[in-house]
């Protein structure tokens, strides 16, 4: 899989966030509304299938959308918290591209930058099925 940084910026404060975001057209912001809605759609189904093991949310972020997954059975000194694994981003790149990060636990695979009709459902469906053995192979890691 290729990967594409050299022209990928990651902001982290929200407020310069928005600043690259700014030259950026609406039509280029409605499309990738678009494609965050496609996201929507898998996650729901990456949801049911964790359903059993732990909880997703999907929060919006400014520029983005972040799938979040919370353990049932965390590190949590047997106080009943749920604790997050992982974090599946996708957020507007300053170039008006898809940029994808995910995060399990420690691990931080490298960002991954599409254009916009590369960002497809099947292509979420593959990225979260990855996401989703990297969550559930950490638990069990952890209890060996």
């Amino acid at each position: 899989m290729h990967h594409d940084v050299s022209s990928h910026r990651w902001s982290v404060a929200p407020a310069q966030r928005a600043l690259d975001h700014e030259p950026l057209a609406a039509d280029v912001h409605a499309a990738f509304a678009r494609v965050a809605d496609r996201l929507r759609g898998e996650a729901s189904a990456f949801a049911r299938r964790m359903a059993e093991d732990g909880t997703v949310e999907l929060v919006d972020r400014e520029g983005g959308v972040q799938v979040l997954y919370r353990s049932h059975h965390g590190e949590d000194a047997g106080e009943g918290l749920h604790r997050l694994i992982g974090d599946f981003d996708l957020h507007l790149t300053h170039d008006g591209r898809v940029a994808i990060h995910m995060r399990i636990r420690g691990d931080v695979p490298p960002a991954e930058i599409l254009d916009f009709d590369r960002a497809t459902a099947e292509h979420f469906r593959t990225r979260l099925h990855a996401f989703e053995t990297g969550c559930r192979r950490l638990p069990t890691a952890c209890a060996a």
